[in-house]
């Protein structure tokens, strides 16, 4: 089975490098180009179309749910983390005591839990919910898209590598980006990761 993450187009947020975490904000009209042309390029066929229930990831799967005819399946399990109060900052607008912090998030997400945010093994446990999910219910030739986020598809890729908890918080994950997982003989098989190569400017 294949489980093809794709991280959700560019926000006005994505632009002005504003943290979104769970804020419900639309997609830019670059996000929205972005979209169209994953889906048009998508080279398999997906037998479930899944997508967080924030609106930015609604929105970027619609052109796949039209494409394709499939209904999308709404997983709380792929919402963003919460950056508490840090949502809607940029780190120019942080007071020093958050800007050093925010660092120390950076650098160890692990252990520097976003103030009032959801701590790293929190959002492990819902994301590892969701990768057995697909392992169960998907046969072995069908293809699920998940349409969600960058916290989201990296923690999915260092659990499915078990890799440490703390390379999620070193690992690029762009806009738009397809990240591809492959589950076989009982096992998680990284087959892409961060593929933009289906966006034009």
């Amino acid at each position: 089975m294949r489980l093809i993450l794709v991280r959700h187009g560019e926000t006005e947020w994505n632009k002005e490098f504003r943290l979104q975490g769970t804020s419900d904000v639309h997609l830019s009209a670059l996000g929205r180009r972005q979209a169209r042309q994953l889906a048009a390029w998508l080279p398999d066929k997906p037998d479930r179309i899944f997508a967080s229930p924030l609106l930015r990831a609604r929105e970027f799967a619609a052109p796949l749910v039209e494409r394709y005819g499939l209904p999308v399946e709404i997983s709380q399990d792929l919402r963003e983390m919460s950056f508490g109060r840090w949502e809607g900052l940029r780190y120019a607008d942080m007071e020093p005591a958050d800007r050093e912090l925010f660092e120390k998030w950076c650098l160890d997400p692990v252990h520097t839990p976003p103030p009032d945010g959801e701590p790293a093994a929190a959002l492990a446990e819902r994301v590892a919910r969701f990768l057995e999910r697909i392992s169960e219910e998907l046969a072995a030739e069908e293809v699920a898209v998940a349409v969600t986020h960058g916290g989201i598809i990296r923690t999915a890729v260092t659990l499915a590598m078990q890799m440490p908890p703390a390379a999620a918080g070193r690992m690029q994950i762009y806009t738009a980006s397809v990240t591809i997982l492959d589950y076989y003989a009982s096992a998680w098989h990284l087959v892409k990761l961060n593929d933009t190569c289906h966006l034009t400017k």
